[in-house]
This record gives C-alpha cells, structure tokens and sequence, in this order.
C-alpha cells in the first residue's frame, strides 16, 4: 500500500484513461458511494461499475433519476481488468463478497477514500485517503475539476446528493462543503431544494405510520452515555433506523423480514464513528454469518441479511457486545 497525493493521483488517473477500469465500493453502497463510482465512470471510455453485493434503495433512486440504469452495474469481480478503483473504502475488509478476489488480484489498484486508518493488504495499491473531505463525491468533484473534465448534469447532481448525504445533510459540513455544493448546483441549474425535492422519496402515509408505531414500541435505553434504540418493523428496517437517528438515538438497529430472509439495518450518529472507533460495516459483517447471511457497509450505516430468521436475537445481542467492546477498548 502506497499512499499517494491528489496531484499525484490525478497524474495516475490520466495516466489510465484507456484502461479497462472496474470500479466498486463498500458492501451495501451508499449514496455517496454510488454516486461517486458512477461520476469515476464519465472519465473512462472502458469502465465498468461493479457491486459486491446490494444497493440501498436512496442511492439507486439517485441512479435512476440520473438516468442510470441497475442493470448496467454488475455483481461479478472482474479480474481480467487492468485497474480497479476503489471508492470509498479502504480496507479489503469492507468490500463484502469483493473481499477474497480483491486480496489476489496483481495488477493496478487505485484507492480514493476519507475515512480513517487505511489498510489495503494489497501492497501495490496505491492510496489516496485524506479525512479533511467529508466524502467521497467531495474528493471526485475536486478530481474532476483538476483533471478540466466537462461535468455534465447528471454528474453534477449525483455528486452533490453524495456530499449531502455523507455530511450528515450538512451537519458536518466544512466552508469547501459549502462551496462545491454551490458549484454543484450552478451547473446542475438548481437549488438547494430543488436537488432535495428532485431525488426525495415520499414514503405512503401507510409506511409512515408503520414507522412511526415501530420506533414508539422499539426498546429504548442508555449505555456509556449513548442513546439505544433496538426494534422490529415491516416496512424497511433502514428508514426505521434513519428516522430514529433524526429523532435522537445515538445509536438504532432495526429488524424487518420479507418471505424468504431477515434483514437488520443499523445506523450510528455522524462523528461518533470517529470519536469511539466505531465501524458498523464491519460490525454487520462480522454478525452476518448469525444469520448465515452478508454484510457488510459504511461506519455510520451498516446491514446485514440472511435466511435465518430465527436467530433475531442472537443478533441483537451479538451486536450489543460489539459495541460494548469497542467503548470499553477506547477509554483504555
């Protein structure tokens, strides 16, 4: 592993324009993720999108409002590419069913992240990673800008949703957050509403009553100071843990069930990932195979599915301890 500067990675960028790339992110990609690889895509006439495993349901509707296909994004590991380009991960860790196929790969790997603690095993992958960007799409858009690409619309609306949604709809947002956002909008010829109006995703009154009886009767407690918000619930158990988070849980984990798998979603309050090591990609992967399942995600957003419903409260609890063990590592 090689870390490298953005200057030095815009001169490997151009150095590859004609590559076969594969481009792929974090298990269970997100907004930001997602977006970010798809706006990697304009630059190589022969890239390709590839997923380890699933799409969470807010970043393919940025997709596909850009017109962007979900057939067009793969689920196989493409070996036979030249270069691939990791984006927001940088660990082989998070990269799901990636994992293993990414660990052997030989040939060119190019990394572009913002989280903390880079740790590829590939040692001739080369690493941009730099926490002052506070996401992915943040470090493309300033790529793209250094590489005097013609950002299209599309383009340009995707990366903002990604800024948005990794600052925490700008909660941890930073004076360059503000300004690329602004350019964002300028070329995408909207605004700040607009764009939020444009990709919003209204949920029927039905769901959203569901959500709301399925947060009232979830199990609430405190622990090391941290809000806890654990539940069932039949509609996605993602919007479940988001809303819980808007209404001041520190952190949620949430349960749905469809006819054939149990899903969790969990989600943790932006900062404090950073503040007590917490990565609950990792933490959903890791608890996966409770469920003889997949997991996998982000620090703040992770999730986790499999047949075994069952096995709900092994979860549950597996998860607790995770945590529990991590804050009592860090005050050490």
């Amino acid at each position: 592993m090689k870390a490298i500067s953005l200057e030095q990675l815009v001169e490997e960028v151009k150095s590859r324009i004609n590559a076969n790339v594969m481009i792929t992110f974090h298990s269970i990609g997100d907004t930001d993720s997602v977006s970010s690889a798809a706006a990697i895509l304009s630059i190589f006439p022969n890239a390709h999108i590839s997923t380890p495993d699933i799409i969470t349901s807010n970043a393919l509707r940025v997709l596909e409002r850009c017109g962007y296909k979900k057939e067009a994004i793969s689920t196989k590991f493409d070996e036979n590419s030249d270069l691939i380009i990791i984006v927001d991960a940088n660990s082989t860790s998070e990269l799901g069913n990636f994992q293993q196929p990414m660990e052997k790969f030989k040939k060119d790997i190019i990394v572009i992240d913002h989280h903390v603690n880079p740790d590829m095993s590939n040692a001739g992958a080369l690493v941009f990673n730099d926490e002052s960007f506070n996401s992915s799409a943040s470090i493309i858009y300033e790529l793209l800008k250094r590489l005097r690409f013609d950002i299209s619309v599309p383009v340009a609306k995707m990366l903002c949703m990604g800024i948005i949604s990794d600052s925490a709809e700008l909660k941890n947002a930073t004076p360059q957050t503000f300004i690329q956002i602004g350019e964002l909008l300028s070329i995408a010829k909207t605004d700040y509403m607009g764009i939020l109006a444009e990709f919003s995703h209204e949920s029927s009154i039905e769901a959203r009553l569901q959500t709301i009886h399925s947060i009232m009767h979830a199990d609430a407690f405190i622990k090391h100071d941290l809000i806890f918000i654990y539940g069932i619930t039949d509609v996605h158990a993602g919007i479940a843990a988001d809303d819980a988070i808007k209404i001041g849980a520190d952190i949620a984990l949430f349960k749905s069930e469809s006819s054939n798998e149990v899903s969790f979603s969990s989600r943790l309050r932006p900062t404090l990932d950073t503040k007590y090591g917490l990565h609950f990609g990792r933490i959903m992967r890791k608890l996966a195979p409770i469920i003889e399942g997949s997991g996998g995600g982000h620090p703040c957003a992770g999730g986790a599915y499999g047949p075994k419903k069952d096995k709900y409260e092994n979860f549950f609890d597996g998860f607790t301890e995770e945590i529990l063990n991590t804050l009592k590592s860090n005050k050490k």
